[in-house]
This record gives C-alpha cells, sequence and structure tokens, in this order.
C-alpha cells in the first residue's frame, strides 16, 4: 500500500456555458480529485480549457508541498469561450512531457457540458497516445449528449447536473 498509484488528471470545461453553478461543482469536484490524489499519494494534473486556448495547468506532485496560492488561482481562472476538444485530446498530449507527469496507469477524468465532435485525425493519435500512458479516461457531461467523446473514453456518463449523488460523480471519486 505504500507504492504510490499513477499520474490523475481532472480536465474541466472552462467555456461560457460553464458559467455559475456548473462551473463551481466542476471546481469543486476538481478539488476533492485533488484531495484524493494527496491521500494517495498521486501526482496529480488540473486542467483548465476552453476553444482556442492552450489549457490552464496546473501540477501537483505529491512529494512538494502544497501550493494553496497557485491552487486558488486555477480555481479563480475562466475562460468562458467555445468548447472543443483541442486541449484535452491534443494540447495535453503535447505537454505531457513538459507537465513531469510520472509513469503508472493515468486516470483521466474530463468535465464539460458541451455536445463535442473530434475528427478521427485527433482522436487516432489521442488514442495511441492514451494507450502509450496506461491512461484510463472517464467522462461527465452535463445536461447534453457525450458526442465524440465516446470515442476517447472508458467510460462516460451524461447527468443532468453535476452532483454528489450522480452516478457519475460517485463512480469518478472512486480512483
Amino acid at each position: 500500500k505504500d507504492e504510490a498509484k499513477g499520474p490523475l488528471v481532472v480536465v474541466v470545461d472552462e467555456s461560457g456555458s460553464m458559467m455559475g453553478e456548473p462551473i463551481v461543482h466542476a471546481k469543486a469536484m476538481a478539488m476533492a480529485i485533488l484531495w484524493i490524489a494527496e491521500h494517495q499519494k498521486r501526482w496529480c494534473c488540473l486542467v483548465g480549457f476552453a476553444g482556442g486556448s492552450e489549457g490552464n495547468y496546473l501540477t501537483i506532485d505529491p512529494k512538494e508541498p502544497r501550493d494553496i496560492e497557485a491552487i486558488s488561482k486555477w480555481l479563480e481562472h475562466f475562460y468562458s469561450g467555445g468548447t472543443n476538444l483541442d486541449v484535452p485530446l491534443v494540447e495535453l498530449p503535447k505537454k505531457w512531457g513538459e507537465l513531469g507527469c510520472p509513469k503508472g496507469e493515468t486516470d483521466i477524468i474530463i468535465l464539460t457540458d458541451a455536445y463535442v465532435n473530434a475528427p478521427d485525425n485527433i482522436v487516432e493519435p489521442f488514442l495511441e497516445w492514451k494507450k502509450e500512458q496506461l491512461a484510463r479516461v472517464s467522462t461527465i457531461v452535463i445536461g447534453d449528449n457525450p458526442g465524440d467523446l465516446t470515442k476517447v473514453s472508458d467510460r462516460y456518463w451524461r447527468i443532468d447536473e453535476l452532483d454528489i449523488d450522480s452516478q457519475g460523480v460517485a463512480e469518478c471519486l472512486q480512483i
């Protein structure tokens, strides 16, 4: 039990449609997952995204002191743009080495409210990267159809609101 599990990544949609309660709940869930990661001594990366952005990344190494200021800045950040899958499916794999992610079975959790399309030229390289990284993707879609996220997700849920009693939330928190 002393051996830490693999990395944990939480990807939160910061598009304009997530404004208000949805983003508050999504970031609260990200904090719950961070808390779990800390207790499991797992490396964690928090990612915020919206269309046309490179993403807002915060890595937390369990061997380093917690940076409350950096966590607060990540929580306060909100793009308010459109939604596309460039950050979770293209930018995250590109940045993986820069982020300092350790090797190991990786859990990636995507929280979004968007129906999104992902062409095969984005999906196929992501699936190859996911296999190389031993990554498992869990996606929670709030209120809409998961669209092409089903192509990259090992499991996904469509829920009406991000709530602790939602099946997807409960299952994702059992990481």
